[in-house]
């Protein structure tokens, strides 16, 4: 009986070797297809990291310039407005020291100009562009002549 299970053990453990072989090759496949969707997975988390990180790099660029943009066009308003006030100041001066100029400023002005000049500090043009910003009337419409307060001009 001992000769007979001995003679009949390698063919068993030939085949509990075959089976242990079979299940290890398909472990081994599954561990490997899983590996493979990782590093997919992965790689296109990388490429979508990579893809984020250039477009914040671009918001970056696009912030620098803007902010550059803007400090330029905030020096400009601000020497703009030292030379508005400039201006202003000369033709005060102006007014005030030259007869005729001061003549010619103690005219009443036009009903047009006066509405523009309300709609200005009002803002009711809508800056440059806006309707009726800049634009003016026809010569003989009513609002480009004098108005009947009597600012006929001699």
């Amino acid at each position: 009986m001992i000769r007979r299970i001995l003679s009949a053990g390698p063919v068993w453990l030939l085949a509990v070797l075959l089976g242990i072989t079979v299940y290890a090759g398909m472990q081994a496949r599954h561990y490997a297809e899983a590996l493979g969707a990782s590093q997919a997975r992965v790689a296109r988390v990388e490429d979508r990291a990579a893809i984020l990180l250039e477009h914040q790099r671009w918001q970056n660029r696009q912030i620098a310039t803007m902010t550059e943009a803007l400090g330029e066009r905030d020096e400009r308003l601000l020497r703009d407005g030292e030379l508005l006030d400039l201006v202003r100041q000369a033709a005060r001066n102006l007014e005030r020291d030259d007869a005729k100029t001061a003549d010619w400023a103690g005219q009443p002005s036009p009903a047009a100009v006066r509405q523009w000049l309300r709609d200005l500090r009002t803002g009711a043009g809508h800056g440059a562009g806006g309707d009726g910003a800049g634009g003016a009337e026809l010569p003989g419409s009513p609002a480009a002549g004098p108005d009947a307060a009597g600012d006929a001009q001699p």
